[in-house]
């Protein structure tokens, strides 16, 4: 009896299962379309070259950016495969502003808030609910991200120290094509 109703329980949650599948296929979801900032940013899908200096002499850097979650995510990928590889997942908040949290190798997660849009340039500032100790941890605590043209970019991010900005990080990247 109890193998009975075992068999009934499974074919019965198989056949849920299998009508929220068909279910979510036959909906047509739109792809999200975000503040204008964030739009802009998805444009960046794609592989990029850059050229930085962190104080020891200038190194080149691969980038990868990748559009995921229906159009609602970008993924920035820097030093793919590399034991300090560093992610930056950007999206819009609640209020369709875009934010980032940056999954650094200092092994933190600065999340970040766009704080102004000046010409072709996005500031971004520490947000005050991000879980960094800003006065004693090591952390990115501002980035800027400017738009050099369609194929060319420039970042710049603030790292900070003891509570005060120890180094600035400036990277000129090129569209793979």
């Amino acid at each position: 009896m109890y193998a009975h109703k075992l068999m009934i329980a499974l074919i019965v949650g198989f056949m849920a299962l299998s009508s929220i599948h068909v279910y979510a296929e036959e909906q047509e979801l739109k792809p999200y379309v975000g503040s204008e900032a964030f739009e802009r940013m998805k444009q960046l899908a794609g592989s990029w070259e850059g050229n930085m200096d962190m104080g020891k002499g200038p190194m080149k850097v691969a980038t990868s950016y990748k559009v995921t979650s229906n159009g609602s995510a970008l993924i920035e990928t820097v030093f793919e495969g590399a034991p300090h590889e560093m992610v930056t997942v950007y999206h819009d908040d609640s209020k369709h502003q875009i934010n980032f949290t940056h999954y650094c190798s200092l092994a933190n997660q600065p999340k970040m808030n766009l704080t102004t849009v000046e010409g072709n340039t996005l500031t971004f500032d520490l947000s005050g609910d991000s879980d960094i100790d800003a006065k004693h941890e090591t952390h990115m605590h501002a980035a800027a991200i400017t738009f050099d043209g369609k194929d060319q970019i420039t970042q710049q991010w603030t790292k900070f120290e003891s509570g005060k900005e120890n180094q600035i990080v400036k990277v000129s990247y090129s569209r793979i094509k």
